[in-house]
């Protein structure tokens, strides 16, 4: 009987011993998903061998229709991995690398020399810093104060460099956020410059910068290879290869890729075959009908409102999609269209600081330029009587451009209530709206729109632009994909359900029979 037991016993643990040798041999490679599958924000994956983790993006989630998501989740997977590869500064992609490693990531973060640029930029605003968990300080006379006046922002601060200076403090037990220090004591807090640029600093040190069309080595099975993927300054798509003793498989993440139709930057590239893809699908099977053409037409509904004497508003996003409309409004004034005497309002501080990295580009040209030819050719971006300063009434006429684009927070959204209401304004919406944001709602032709400042009549005139876009529609994505064959395994992310499933009928219709929609979590890669 005990010989019997032994014998099982001794199968037994040869069978496991068996799978432990084996399974290495005939390891699958997952990709898993945090964000940015079945939605548009929060992007976020993981890359993962049986001996190499890499992120791809760590970005914020913002509410679309009844979605939402908790950017303060980090899982422990993301927080070991040992590389993450950041395909450009756009919020959705980038937004949640400051918490990353406020939560212990050490790992090196890679990106091109003008998306580090951008996002330090971004960074030095205190762009999204609202969930970084530090042991802040601040003056409990200040704050006193400002709670029985009930108006100011106080400054918060957690280098030991800052003490010295700050009478009466009071700090936190341990590490805490602003978001959470923001509920308790119900006031507008932000960041000591003098702390924010020493832990700028240091975070910087985890940045590596990449060139397009260089090969990285990552680790002993995988390496990666930046391509431009033509939809802000800096963006990228990522070319993985795998290789291990038995297997060889390449990965290629599109990021989010360029509509094809931009002046600013270069078109975004045709990447070889692969194994499999993983692709962005914003706009699903929409076919836009755009031509450049359209970039005519936006600037002749701009000076025909100029010439009716209307304050013309444009929320725009911060980062890039403002340039793009400044450069439109100058070349307008180039061609006459658009007096120069008219002035030009930009009310984003991080819009502001983002056009001058881009003038600054301008004048002095990185190694890999970030834009097209013709921009250096022209010496800057900028209509004339461009200012950053807010006057106390917008004459009329003028030009107004704010963030955010959905004009749900920021100075867009206090604007909300001052213009809209009047017959003499004109809106001129350039970007993607979630549609229960204030754009997304007048994109529908509500007539009354509603926000926590109150409730605005609908009387400004408004029109919307898809030529200003950065991203792809079914065609582009087509065309991009031409080198591809029906072999390649094609995962859609980075859209909603819907248009996902769209974009799968097209794309199978077309000659791409192995579309699947990655899901949250696995995705298995055989």
């Amino acid at each position: 009987m005990d010989y019997k037991i032994k014998m099982i016993r001794n199968i037994y643990i040869a069978i496991i011993c068996l799978f432990l040798i084996l399974k290495p041999l005939y390891a699958d490679i997952c990709v898993e998903y945090f964000g940015g599958a079945g939605r548009v924000s929060g992007s976020c994956s993981l890359l993962q061998t049986d001996k190499t983790s890499v992120i791809i993006d760590c970005g914020s989630f913002y509410q679309e229709d009844d979605l939402s998501a908790d950017n303060t989740f980090i899982s422990d997977k993301l927080l070991n991995a040992k590389a993450l590869i950041l395909t450009h500064a756009h919020i959705d992609h980038s937004g949640r690398i400051p918490y990353l490693i406020s939560k212990g990531f050490k790992g090196t973060i890679y990106c091109t020399p003008a998306t580090k640029k951008i996002v330090f930029e971004l960074y030095d605003d205190g762009w999204n810093f609202e969930d970084v968990m530090q042991k802040y300080f601040w003056s409990s006379a200040k704050l006193s104060n400002i709670q029985n006046i009930q108006k100011g922002t106080l400054t918060l601060h957690w280098e030991e460099q800052c003490k010295g200076s700050i009478k009466n403090i009071s700090s936190t037990d341990k590490k805490t956020s602003i978001s959470i220090l923001k509920k308790k004591y119900k006031n507008n807090f932000k960041l000591c410059k003098k702390c924010l640029k020493k832990y700028l600093n240091e975070i910087q040190k985890q940045f590596k910068e990449v060139q397009y069309g260089n090969n990285i080595v990552v680790s002993d099975d995988i390496n990666f290879v930046f391509f431009d993927a033509g939809h802000i300054v800096g963006s990228s798509s990522v070319l993985f290869n795998i290789v291990d003793s038995k297997k060889k498989t390449s990965i290629l993440f599109s990021g989010d890729l360029g509509s094809g139709y931009s002046k600013i930057v270069k078109d975004k590239e045709i990447v070889p075959k692969v194994d499999n893809i993983f692709v962005e699908s914003t706009y699903g099977a929409a076919n836009k009908k755009i031509t450049v053409q359209d970039y005519d037409k936006f600037q002749e509904e701009v000076a025909k409102a100029i010439k009716n004497k209307n304050i013309v508003w444009i929320p725009s996003l911060a980062l890039h999609r403002t340039q793009k409309v400044l450069y439109e409004i100058k070349q307008a004034q180039d061609k006459g269209l658009i007096p120069s005497d008219v002035q030009i309002f930009s009310l984003s501080p991080s819009a502001n600081g983002i056009t001058k990295q881009y003038e600054q580009e301008i004048r002095v040209p990185s190694i890999q330029k970030w834009f097209t030819p013709n921009v250096y050719n022209e010496k800057t971006l900028l209509p004339k009587n461009y200012t950053t300063k807010k006057p106390k009434q917008f004459p009329k006429p003028s030009i107004i451009i704010s963030a955010s684009g959905m004009m749900d927070q920021g100075t867009s959204l206090s604007l909300i209530n001052k213009l809209l209401p009047l017959n003499d304004a004109s809106v001129f919406l350039v970007s993607y709206a979630s549609p229960n944001t204030p754009a997304g709602q007048l994109k529908k032709g509500v007539k009354y729109i509603k926000t926590k400042y109150g409730g605005s009549k609908v009387l400004a005139k408004v029109q919307s632009f898809d030529i200003f876009s950065d991203h792809p529609d079914i065609n582009e994505i087509i065309r991009w994909l031409s080198k591809q064959d029906k072999y390649t395994n094609v995962y859609l992310v980075h859209g909603d359900k819907n248009n996902l499933k769209q974009a799968k009928n097209i794309l199978s219709q077309k000659g791409f029979p192995k579309v699947k929609i990655a899901v949250l979590g696995n995705n298995i890669i055989k």
